[in-house]
């Protein structure tokens, strides 16, 4: 068996090869029946494995003698320095048969777009952030290019915005990138060429945008200071221009000193850019609303839900992170705009509900009734504003629903503590009405349902008589 693999995946053309071993169950097999996934190794792969942080390639064989069958791969993996693809078996497979092999195209150019971008993000925030950053680790598929770095302080939106503007200057002047195998020792010293801390194989691939990889190599030479230079066995661009555009989607600190970023690329960027603009339009057009206001509560509500469900939005929509933070600053603003909205109005609407409840229960040391109100917030306001025109006084009130509910809202003076406890008042009412309550020894809130509401009133008043 074949301890060594040619690899042909430097282009796109198919590769003739042979079935070596078949590996299922935990065992190798000679043969797989069909509708059954494998391990399949050959003698030859044009299919680049997943390593160095890029996925594999996908794509399908062909058996020569049964052209009309495809055996899809669903990735490639490396385990004991053998190359093994996951294929899914669509017909008997056996050691020995002949299979052409032919990798998605479009799967495989993506990554490369991607991987030749992860390359110049690391430079580009090298270039802004020094070279006290390092890498943490790096993800390459076909959708996107994760890039986690470590850093002194978290990345403000300017310097994500330093970076892009970076890498745009690099895809302009559409680079070669260059690559070349070289003795590992070769590579020792050069200032500027950025390696991970791991071990690397004797024959080191060394991927430099814009500069010749012998320049960089060259004795005292400074080129990998001013480019993009690593050691790198994926798979890459000729040309930084094929890129065409990047843009970072989120940036993130999952642990403290350690920044997660994502970025896209190329018709992916365009789309994220004018999500972000569109997006941006409408937090225009809703931040010019709030600043109007709404006359009536509801309206006023319903802003609030708008701008809230924009937040939302904003944060799940892939578009430029810098742009995201801005739109997310602006709608947190508006958030609170237009709660302060709200609080107006519903403190306009108890005080209208006080000066009957004033006139009914005037010097009463325990106030309990019904009032209609629209919300466990207006009701919780009318009981604390009842309770600052009538200082000393215990005050219960309940709000009936048209839904069959029972809104509850009380308030107890702290000099009545811990005696007499508006939580403990406020649950036991409720807990008449089959609901629950929740607060503190001076002010709580809660909800039920009854048939008998004034039961309810009644056995309010009996809990207050008996705490006095």
């Amino acid at each position: 068996m074949a301890n060594v693999i040619l690899f042909l995946f430097s282009v796109f053309s198919p590769c003739q090869a042979t079935v070596l071993v078949l590996y299922k169950d935990g065992s190798l097999q000679k043969e797989v029946g069909g509708g059954q996934r494998c391990g399949v190794l050959l003698d030859k792969t044009c299919f680049y494995a997943e390593k160095g942080g890029q996925v594999s390639d996908q794509g399908y064989m062909l058996h020569l003698e049964q052209q009309d069958v495809l055996f899809p791969v669903v990735s490639v993996q490396v385990f004991g320095g053998h190359v093994i693809h996951e294929v899914i078996i669509s017909e008997t497979l056996k050691a020995g048969d002949q299979v052409q092999l032919f990798v998605d195209e479009a799967q495989r150019l993506a990554c490369m777009v991607n991987h030749t971008a992860t390359h110049l993000l690391n430079f580009a925030l090298r270039q802004v952030l020094g070279d006290g950053i390092e890498q943490r680790g790096s993800q390459v598929t076909a959708e996107r290019l994760r890039f986690d770095v470590s850093t002194k302080a978290p990345i403000k939106t300017e310097q994500l915005q330093e970076t892009e503007a970076v890498i745009q200057e690099i895809i302009q002047r559409n680079e070669l990138v260059y690559t070349a195998e070289v003795p590992i020792q070769l590579t020792n010293g050069v200032q500027g060429l950025r390696k991970l801390d791991e071990v690397y194989p004797d024959l080191a691939r060394v991927v430099s945008v814009g500069v010749p990889v012998e320049r960089v190599l060259a004795l005292e030479s400074q080129a990998a200071m001013d480019t993009s230079v690593e050691l790198c066995c994926g798979t890459h661009l000729q040309r930084t221009g094929a890129i065409e555009d990047l843009t970072i989607i989120s940036e993130r600190q999952l642990v403290k000193g350690v920044s997660h970023i994502i970025a896209v690329t190329g018709e992916q960027a365009r789309q994220a850019r004018e999500a972000g603009q569109s997006l941006a339009k409408e937090v225009d057009s809703l931040s010019l609303r709030v600043k109007q206001g709404e006359a009536s509560l509801v309206g006023a509500q319903r802003l609030s839900r708008e701008v809230g469900h924009l937040i939302d939005t904003v944060e799940n929509m892939a578009m430029p992170q810098g742009l995201k933070r801005e739109l997310h600053a602006t709608l947190r603003a508006l958030q609170r705009v237009a709660n302060s909205a709200i609080r107006k109005r519903e403190t306009k609407l108890a005080a209208e509900k006080v000066p009957n409840l004033l006139a009914k229960h005037s010097n009463q040391p325990v106030i309990i009734d019904t009032i209609p109100v629209e919300s466990p917030s207006i009701l919780m306001k009318v009981v604390n504003q009842l309770c600052d025109k009538v200082p000393g006084a215990s005050v219960m009130l309940l709000s009936p629903q048209a839904s069959g509910k029972v809104f509850c809202a009380c308030q107890v003076p702290k000099s009545l503590l811990p005696v007499f406890s508006a939580a403990d008042w406020a649950l036991a009412v409720c807990t008449l009405m089959g609901g629950k309550a929740g607060g503190s020894g001076v002010v709580a809130r809660g909800s039920g349902s009854t048939n008998d509401l004034q039961l309810v009133l009644t056995a309010a008043l009996e809990y207050a008589k008996n705490k006095l």
